[in-house]
């Protein structure tokens, strides 16, 4: 028997795909040059949402 194919499956795999390909270069991207648009004052605030985001991306990647 042959299966149906599921539209939000495909669209979930669609979605999925595209951030991984733009999304995660955007993210490391964003992490690397955090310090530039983000105001001095804010820095003590962005630190650990920075370095959250870093340390997701590299166990995402690391366990791909």
């Amino acid at each position: 028997m042959t299966k149906k194919y599921k539209v939000r499956i495909g669209a979930w795999k669609s979605i999925k795909n595209v951030l991984i390909v733009w999304g995660i270069p955007a993210v490391v991207l964003l992490v690397d040059n955090w310090t530039n648009w983000i105001p001095g004052e804010h820095h003590a605030k962005a630190i650990p949402i920075m370095g959250t985001i870093a340390y997701f991306v590299k166990n995402y990647i690391q366990n791909k």
